[in-house]
């Protein structure tokens, strides 16, 4: 299948034998020649191409089908394949022939891996082409530095594209109007993306302190002394004007202690209902041990 959007035939046997015996010039480039039919200008179709395999039957020559159309044939019509040597090829000048070939995106890739099928191309051919399951036209216009024929095996060439078979530039009018009634809804495409970004950027801005302090438990604070109250709760924010005023009075002055010593901020509050009585030094936890008389079972014996 690949042979049929390639610029290679296959030949029999027999030629390789007889080129070998002869002096040729690599790579093997041929000239095929329709004898029996010549076009409008007096002169027979031609082409050029290169060898694929020698592995046709004897008699027989396959060609690619866009080769055989540029060549007028039909499967067993009379050929003459001529063994040539072109010109190393410096430019090539392709026109498309359909606007659907401006839908592929690289074009200089797809050209450098569908040339490498190419041995020769020759002015006047109708390539057929294939990407992606579908199948592209090319002509050739022009060749350098031969007007007929060059040779674009191992060789830099340089592709110029000629507008495709019925491409319409678009006029000046048309493209004017199309500006003016899309450029309101360019502007507001670009405001609505702005507002956007800086939406988000807002978002993501870092914000310190952004809540509001809440007191737990105003008791507790009433417990501890006035110098260990913390800053929180005396900062803390609050609803009403005259507990706001109170804590501002009260201002955290830092504490005086001895060296070793550390206070925690609480007093020891008893829980309700507990009594306070006098504590034993020696027995703190106000337990009596060892409490009753000894006695021993067995008498001692008098002696």
């Amino acid at each position: 299948m690949e042979a049929n959007y390639g610029g290679k035939i296959f030949l029999p046997a027999s030629a390789l034998d007889e080129l070998s015996q002869l002096e040729v010039v690599y790579p093997l480039l041929f000239k095929l020649q329709n004898d029996e039919e010549e076009t409008d200008n007096g002169r027979r179709p031609r082409t050029h191409c290169g060898v694929l395999e020698f592995t046709a039957e004897e008699g027989r020559v396959y060609l690619p089908q866009w080769m055989m159309e540029t060549l007028h044939l039909t499967p067993g019509s009379p050929i003459e394949v001529i063994n040539v040597a072109l010109l190393q090829g410096s430019l090539v000048k392709l026109q498309p022939q359909s606007v659907d070939f401006l839908d592929i995106s690289d074009h200089r890739a797809v050209l450098e891996t569908a040339l490498r099928r190419f041995s020769a191309l020759t002015v006047g051919d109708l390539l057929t082409i294939e990407y992606n399951s579908r199948e592209y036209s090319i002509k050739v216009l022009e060749t350098q530095p031969s007007p007929s024929a060059i040779n674009i095996v191992e060789t830099d060439l340089s592709v110029d594209f000629a507008p495709p078979v019925g491409y319409v530039e678009p006029t000046a009018q048309s493209s004017a109007g199309s500006s003016v009634a899309s450029s309101s809804m360019i502007a507001k495409d670009i405001r609505q993306k702005e507002d956007a970004a800086k939406s988000e950027a807002a978002s993501l801005r870092f914000q310190a302190f952004r809540g509001a302090g809440t007191r737990l438990s105003s008791a507790a604070d009433k417990l501890r002394p006035a110098s260990l109250r913390s800053y929180a709760s005396t900062g803390a924010e609050s609803d009403e004007p005259t507990k706001r005023q109170e804590a501002d009075e009260e201002t955290p002055v830092p504490l005086d202690l001895p060296i070793g010593t550390l206070y925690f901020g609480y007093r020891l509050v008893p829980p309700p209902g507990s009594e306070s009585k006098d504590v034993d030094p020696s027995n703190p936890d106000d337990k009596d041990g060892f409490q009753g008389e000894g006695r021993v079972l067995r008498q001692r014996r008098k002696r």
